[in-house]
């Protein structure tokens, strides 16, 4: 059996292994302020823990997404402002399906800015 590529994690720390696009997209709907975020993380490159994309949930339902694609250097964040059942969701989930592809289209969807490394994220608490 194949190593997995990529493993989703939620809040409450369930995961999934090489989940589909409609996987990905029932985690994605299943967001809520008790369940707050999704972190996907390639399994597939020397140092998987350098390698993640985030998806959380604001207090005001809102989202910030955050990705590392290497060291300190390469981490960066962008805010929706819209809430999913506002166009969030259209938004978010194809950068969500694009990044576990590997297409290169969801660099190309959000502001990304570089984010300083040294401040914790919302939900890490």
């Amino acid at each position: 059996m194949a190593e997995p590529r990529l493993r989703v994690t939620d809040a409450v720390g369930e995961s999934w292994d090489d989940p589909s696009d409609a996987q990905i997209q029932r985690l994605f709907a299943g967001l809520n302020l008790s369940c707050p975020f999704l972190t996907m993380v390639r399994l597939d490159v020397p140092n998987d823990s350098q390698h993640y994309l985030q998806v959380a949930l604001n207090d005001d339902l809102t989202m910030v997404l955050e990705y590392r694609d290497g060291g300190p250097a390469a981490h960066y964040r962008a805010e929706v402002p819209l809430q999913a059942e506002y166009g969030g969701e259209e938004i978010v989930v194809p950068v969500l399906l694009d990044w576990a592809a590997r297409r290169p289209e969801w660099r190309g969807t959000l502001p990304w800015q570089q984010w300083d490394a040294s401040r914790e994220a919302p939900w890490q608490g």
